[in-house]
């Protein structure tokens, strides 16, 4: 299998199996993307949080988060025009409003959890010595995450893609998720976080895909959920 078919296999997944994959397999993932992503000056600057089968009711709230998460960003953006008590004039709005928007539920469903965090650096010996050189890294000042969080998202977003191609290479199955409270203190719940989340990855065997669950329940979906053409996005200049 070359690349393209490797990479070619990832789906987004409504409903992990509860079949449990080996820790010592999701370990070896890890540590193969890990070696593979690189990082200016070496730094990392983010945490890669695992939370495994036993951390349920840590992916229950991570759940919840993105659920409320959703609701908010609807209340606040699309006008709420009741007709009568209790109903309200968009049943799409009301859809994702209800809390069991599906394709949330890889969260709460999966084996493992990986919640990316940005984190505070400290160098290695090389950059020690430039630092006493009169060298500054943002990486390792807390009033500098705002400043860097574009590069380091990048760099997550760079380990979280070889995460899927070696979970795919092995049989299982990855969906990564953006819809979450940007502020930390909304984290309050979720041990592990304190610095701001750049990122959520879930990571299983399949039970649905939303490939599947779209083709099952709403067909129209899944012929018109489609990604714009190359020529679209990509532009020789």
């Amino acid at each position: 299998m070359d690349a393209l078919e490797l990479l070619d296999k990832r789906r987004h997944i409504v409903e992990y199996s509860k079949e449990i994959p080996d820790k010592e397999l999701i370990e070896k993932i890890l540590w193969k993307s890990w070696k593979v992503t690189p990082s200016k000056n070496n730094f990392m600057p983010y945490h890669v949080n695992v939370y495994g089968p036993d951390q349920q009711e840590a992916r229950n709230e991570i759940w919840k988060l993105q659920s409320w998460n959703k609701k908010n960003i609807n209340d606040t953006n699309i006008p709420r025009i009741k007709t009568t008590p209790g109903v309200i004039d968009n049943d799409l709005t009301e859809w994702n409003d209800s809390g069991k928007n599906p394709f949330f539920n890889h969260t709460k469903s999966a084996s493992y959890l990986v919640v990316y965090t940005q984190r505070i650096c400290q160098p290695n010996k090389l950059y020690e010595k430039n630092i006493r050189l009169g060298d500054y890294f943002e990486q390792m000042h807390l009033s500098e995450m705002e400043t860097i969080i574009r590069g380091v998202s990048i760099e997550v977003g760079m380990f979280a893609a070889h995460l899927s191609a070696f979970a795919s290479e092995v049989g299982l199955d990855t969906s990564t998720v953006l819809c979450y409270p940007a502020k930390v203190e909304k984290w309050h719940t979720v041990p592990g976080v304190e610095y701001p989340v750049l990122l959520i990855q879930s990571i299983g065997k399949c039970k649905i895909s939303k490939q599947d669950h779209q083709k099952k329940h709403q067909p129209w979906d899944a012929e018109n959920d489609i990604k714009p053409e190359p020529e679209t996005v990509i532009r020789w200049i």
